[in-house]
Order: C-alpha cells, then structure tokens, then sequence
C-alpha cells in the first residue's frame, strides 16, 4: 500500500452483501494504481463484512473500518474522510460502479483546473438495466466552472431540483474534513444523508469545475430511493429527509455569518429546504397509496409549518395541493395593507361578470392599488380591460402547467389579495385557491349569482363551495339571503356587497323628472343574452300573448347577443309562430348611445329572469325612469323598498300581463312608479364602493355586510331551493308555440349538446338532427 495515494475512494457499507463485490471490484480496478479504497461497515448484519475481508486479502489497497451500531450513511462516510490519507477523495456506494478511468481522469482534470471539487456525469441504470433517461440528463453537468460566490446558487440553483449526490464528485479532502466540523458526531440521518455534507461543501468551496466524462454508474431504486410509499413506516422514512435538511441550519447559519455574501447563502439553503419538502409530498402524497395519504398529510403538518408546507408543494410538487387542502386550516388575509389586488376570471371579454370585473378593477385602481385581471381560459378581448389595469391570460395546458403559471404570476407581481369571481361557475377554483396560499397571497370568493344556482344547474359546484371554503379567506355574495345560507351551512367568513354601477348606470347620474307613458302603444324592452337557461327569454313571448289578450296594445324589443341556447333568429321564429312577429322582436345586440337610445324610447323594462345574482339591468333601466316588470326574485337587494318595481311569481305570465295593462292604461300609476325608479338607481349608484371594496380585501367588513340568520330566512331559504330542485335541468314550457310539444321541448334540451357536437364532428348529419328535431315537437 502507498504511504500517500493520490486517491481516496470511501465507501459506505450496510448489508450490502448481495452487490459490494462488484463495487469494490470497480474501485480496484481503476487505471490508477495509486489509491485507497476505504470501506466503513456501518454495523451490517448480512455478509458484508465478510465479502470485503475475502477481496482484502488479495489487496492491499482495501481498509476496512467498522461500526459497532449502525450510525447512518453519514457517519460512515464521515469515519472514512477523517481516515483518508489522499489530498483527493471519492464516494462509491456499495450498490453502484466506478468507471475504470474515474480516479485518473477526475484526478487529472481538477489538478488541471486548479479547483477544489470537480463534477462529472453519471450513468444511470434502471430496474431493467435500460440507460440514459430524464434523471441522468438533470445530473449532467450544467457548467465549466464556478468561483467564490458562484459556487453555491451555481451547485443548488433556487426553485430547481437539488441535487446532492455526493458520489458525482471528485473532492479536496481537507474541504469535506471542514464541512465535516460543522456537523455533530452525534447526528444520524436515515434519509437523504449526502445532501446536506454537499450543501456545506457548496457553502466552503472557492471553486469548482466540471468535465462531461460519466465516471460513476448509479443504480436507481437498489437502495432506498425510488421505491413507491405503500406504507406508513415507509412514509416516516421518506419525510426525515426534511430532518436532514434542517439538521445543518445552524451550521449554515454559522457560515452565513463570516461569507460575504450571507442573504446568498440563508436564500440557497432555503430553497434546497424547499425542494426537499416538495420532493417529499410528491413521494407521499403524488405516488404514494391512496390508504396513507390522511397520515402523510398529518406527518407532514408534523414537520412543516403549513406555509412553507403549501409554498413548498406549489413550487415544486403541485398535484399534492390536492391531497394537502383537505383538513387545511382557515385562511386568513395576512396582508393588512395590501397594494395588488389580482382579479380571476376564466375568459375576460364584455358584459356579464366581465363588466363587473372592468368596473371593479377601475374602483380598485383609482383607490390607489396596483391591479391584474387575470383569465385562466383563452379567448379574453383585453381591450375591455380598463387603462391603468394590466391583463394576463394563462397559457394553455393541464390543470398543473396553468398552477405553475398562476404562481409565477403572483410571485413576479408580488400579489397580495386574488379576488376569484369564478368560485360559483368552475370546479377547479379551490387548486388555484392553495396555489394562492402557497405563494402567501390570499383568495376572496366572489359569488355572482343566488347560492341556488348550482343546485338549478344540477351540478356539485355548492358542495365544492361548502367543502373548501377554508381555502378563502373572505366569500361575497350578493345578497343577504346568500349570506344566511353560507352561515346556515357554518361559513361564518361570508358577507354581502351589491356589484359596482355599469357605465351606462353612471352615465345617468344627472337627476331626472319621472316619466311619462307616452299615447300610443306600450313599448315594452329587455336587453342583457338571449339566454333560456336563466334569462327565459321565451317567456317574453308568453308575456307578450297575455298582453294580447287582454287588449293592450304593445311593441317589445328584446337587446343582446345570442347564446348557447337561443338565437335572435329563432326567438323570432317562436314570436312568429305565436302570432307576434308584429309586435315582438329580437334584435341583436346594440352597444352605448345606440343602447341608451333604444332604452330611452321605451316606457317600461320587463324580466322573466328565473334565476339572478344582482340583476344590474333592473338599476340600469330604473336610471332611465323605467317602471320595472319582473318575475320574483326576492333575494335581490334592488327590489328591496323599490316602488318602481312590480313583481308576479315566477312563471305566471298571466300577473305580469295584467299589471302591465293596469300601470300602462293609469298615468298617475306609471308616473309614481318612474319617480320610484329614479330613487331606486339613484340608492345604486350611491354606495362608497372604494370603501366597501377597501374593507373586504383587508377583512374589516362592516358588521351589517354580514348579517346573522333569522327563521325567516331558513324558511325562505328552503322554499327556494326547493323551487329550483323541482325546476333544475327543466325547459322553459310557456314559450312552446303551436304545435310544439312541451315534451318535445324539455328533451331536446336534454339531447341538444350532443347533437351539435356530433354535427360540428360529422356535418352530414345536419338533417337528419333537424328531421329528429320535428319528430319529437321541438321545433
């Protein structure tokens, strides 16, 4: 045996019986001749020690030294640096190879380079002997050299995976002996023990190069790693790697303290922290079982305050958000001044949530905060968005790619408060919620429809609601009777706000004289999408045939878009068939002056809406001086104490027809009634909405926003949903022309989606769709 090899290879040893033959066989074998092969039983209790005393007494060049107890990876690696006698040092574990050329050509190159850790490639080999591969690419080298304060963020770059393997380097013996001081001779690490002695390393190092030559062949889930967690006892094991990062805080506090440079070195080792905690969810929580996943979670909570827990996850194991919102705590504003207020949507365009978002982010801008609306979907038209606001659209992708994204967003604008206006319409809402939490920003839900709706849709979207509701901090409705439900249901974090006046509200704030009726015949106006579901457009026809009967003389216009499920064109057809295509029509969608136009020639508005959140054309046709016709949507807090405003239960055309024909054929009535309505839209335009807005994103609602149920409302409450339980999914019957068959009707809604995706998919399909059409009275 040399005095001094050149070279010492160290090689931590724990029954390893069945493959340290072949290792120690690569490390003696090596074209340098001039080395030491350490070996360190770490207390085996299989054949271990035995296989090395045997290839011992043929060379001279193996040591061995040995552990009474098992101690960990760590200690017998330390026991064999403190041994080694080499200025160069060497790490071969004893379930992988050394290529033959690995000590001369690393020897070689880091003399060369006059560095003190020279980095190499690996080849990597699967369970099936197969090469090459993801993880052998992400261990390449990624530079040529580092120096000084380079070396560290350069070895453990900030939100990229952590790469510690010790055995991927050629070391100075005397810089592992010093990284070595730091950590006490008491500390064993079961888990991820290299990782941190290659962090202090990192930390101590002047310099290090790299060559590309793959010295080092790592099998992949021989030892410990790479296995899937089917167990809670293997669940322990994989999340004490967070152990073993934490375990040299202080240490690299300590050489934080005499670095130049110390916030790099705190940063650098709190996002390697960050790695490993996300790359312990994604073994526990991604690809663990399923019948383990409630205890990882409390393990984890165990280990891991829940902030660094969720940021954690969301940087670096997204898909485990899932399993880590379940139990999560109640989320709170933390940001008691915020100054970025984010606004969600899925796609930004005109009218409709988008109008309310426009108008929300101008009051938040001109209150002094920085404002983003971000659209989740594409298809958005940005130049709604109001000047001063800036606008982001997610890219494309599955659910994860859009989180990462999301978050990037919030990191990079430093986002205080996400105002989510989605939360009643998508599924997905509560991921971007604890991605939100993640990034240590905060959600308010915004509801903009009664709390009902889901269960009219006939979908789980008010379950989800109740279920996640800890993931915001805040959950704004727009009425009082959406508040006593969400507190009913034991959301007490919940308050009311009206939404902010549209353009065409605020344009009428100069005062008024009421109306009135003009001679001739009653013109009658709707406007917002022609939309059946909720809008039941088609009851307008029903209204208008009562009318009729009743001998009034009247012209209704209907204003807006078509949608889904109903066209301006095939309104008029259904006008036509019931005999009113003289005195009813649908006109398209009309925009600014021309709409203020439109409205200010007629002399009431009518709604048969069957389902609204706050139904600004009510406020919008009331600034005009229109008396307002509507079908009852109690909950609505602009029919409240509003006397420009008649009501008839849903459905009942009839009623609404003949207070129509009473108010048009009374001047005194229709006069009073547009004095009410001035007052009523002068009380819309009249709220602080900087203030109230200002109070929701820093949690200092105003008591009477968040009123506490009475058995008036549960008795309301019940009385309504049960309406739309019995009503969800049903098409509107009234609107059925002659011939058309109610039945028909209601299962043509039913089949309609998917016949016009199998028509855009086979167009030759066309008439045959429309023959079935006939054939069951739908059409």
């Amino acid at each position: 045996m040399s005095p001094s090899p050149a070279v010492s290879i160290v090689m931590p040893l724990h029954n390893d019986s069945g493959t340290v033959a072949a290792a120690l066989r690569t490390a003696l074998d090596q074209t340098l001749r001039d080395i030491e092969v350490i070996c360190v039983d770490d207390a085996s209790t299989d054949a271990t020690l035995a296989v090395v005393e045997r290839i011992q007494e043929d060379d001279d060049r193996v040591r061995i030294l040995r552990h009474s107890e098992n101690r960990s990876a760590l200690n017998a690696r330390r026991t064999g640096v403190e041994a080694a006698r080499a200025p160069y040092l060497l790490f071969l574990d004893g379930d992988d190879e050394l290529d033959p050329r690995a000590a001369e050509t690393a020897c070689r190159a880091i003399v060369a380079a006059d560095a003190e850790v020279l980095q190499f490639g690996v080849t990597v080999v699967d369970a099936h002997g197969q090469v090459g591969g993801s993880y052998e690419r992400r261990l390449r080298p990624r530079f040529r050299r580092l120096d000084g304060s380079d070396v560290l963020p350069g070895l453990f770059p900030v939100d990229i995976a952590a790469q510690g393997q010790l055995w991927r380097y050629l070391f100075r013996t005397d810089l592992l002996r010093a990284a070595y001081s730091h950590i006490p001779e008491s500390l064993s690490l079961q888990r991820v023990n290299d990782l941190p002695v290659m962090f202090l390393v990192a930390s101590l190092a002047a310099s290090v190069a790299s060559i590309d030559d793959q010295l080092y062949r790592y099998h992949l889930g021989r030892g410990g790693s790479g296995h899937r967690v089917e167990s809670l006892e293997r669940a322990r094991f994989y999340a004490s790697a967070i152990d073993s990062i934490g375990a040299i805080g202080d240490a690299v506090d300590t050489i934080a303290a005499s670095s130049p440079d110390p916030s790099r070195v705190t940063e650098t080792y709190d996002g390697v922290r960050m790695w490993i905690i996300g790359y312990v969810c994604t073994q526990l929580l991604e690809k663990g079982a399923r019948t383990i996943r409630e205890d990882a979670v409390e393990l984890l909570r165990s280990k891991v305050d829940e902030q660094d827990l969720l940021a954690a996850a969301g940087l670096h194991s997204p898909r485990s958000l899932l399993a880590l919102m379940d139990g999560a705590g109640r989320q709170e504003i933390g940001v008691h001044d915020p100054r970025h207020v984010m606004l969600a949507t899925s796609t930004f365009r005109t009218g409709g949530v988008s109008a309310v978002i426009a108008a929300q982010a101008r009051i938040f801008h001109d209150a002094g905060y920085t404002v983003t609306i971000v659209a989740r979907n594409g298809g958005s038209d940005p130049r709604a968005v109001p000047s001063g606001v800036d606008f982001v659209e997610l890219p494309g992708g599955d659910i994860v790619a859009r989180m990462r994204a999301w978050r990037t967003i919030l990191r990079e604008r430093s986002v205080d408060i996400v105002i989510d206006h989605q939360v009643l319409y998508t599924r997905y809402w509560p991921e971007f919620a604890i991605m939100t939490r993640a990034a240590g920003a905060a959600t308010v839900g915004w509801l903009h429809n009664f709390v009902a709706r889901p269960i009219y849709d006939g979908d789980d979207r008010l379950a989800i609601i109740e279920q996640r509701a800890t993931l915001l901090a805040h959950l704004v409705t727009l009425s009082p009777l959406d508040v006593a439900y969400l507190k009913l249901r034991g959301i007490t974090h919940t308050s009311f706000a009206p939404n902010p006046p549209s353009a065409l509200l605020t344009e009428r704030a100069d005062p008024r004289e009421p109306r009135k009726r003009a001679a001739g015949p009653l013109r009658l106006i709707w406007w917002g999408r022609l939309e059946e579901k909720t809008k039941r457009v088609t009851e307008l026809i029903a209204v208008g045939a009562e009318l009729r009967s009743v001998g009034v003389d009247f012209r209704m216009t209907l204003i807006g878009p078509d949608w889904d499920d109903m066209t301006a064109k095939k309104f008029n057809a259904l006008a036509k068939r019931r005999g009113l295509h003289d005195a009813i029509r649908a006109v398209g969608p009309r925009h600014g002056r021309d709409l203020a136009r439109e409205i200010d020639a007629a002399d009431v508005f009518v709604s048969t809406s069957i389902i609204e959140g706050y139904q600004l054309t009510i406020a919008e046709a009331q600034s005009f001086g229109l008396p307002v016709f509507m079908y009852e949507l109690p909950w609505l807090v602009l029919v409240k104490d509003n006397e420009g405003l008649v009501s008839a239960p849903q459905g009942d055309a009839g009623r609404l027809a003949r207070a129509l024909a009473q108010v048009s054929r009374d001047p005194d009535s229709y006069g009073r009634m547009s004095r009410g309505s001035l007052q009523a839209a002068q009380r819309a335009r009249g709220e602080d909405f900087a203030d109230l807005y200002r109070r929701i994103v820093t949690g200092r609602v105003h008591p009477s926003s968040s009123p506490d149920p009475t058995l008036q409302d549960a008795q309301q409450l019940l009385g309504l949903l049960r309406f739309y339980a019995e009503h969800a999914n049903r098409p509107a019957l009234r609107a059925a022309p002659h011939g058309q068959s109610a039945l028909g009707t209601r299962l043509w809604a039913t089949m309609a989606p998917a016949g016009r995706r199998a028509i855009a998919r086979f167009p030759g399909l066309r008439p045959f769709v429309h023959r079935l059409k006939k054939r069951i009275g739908a059409d």
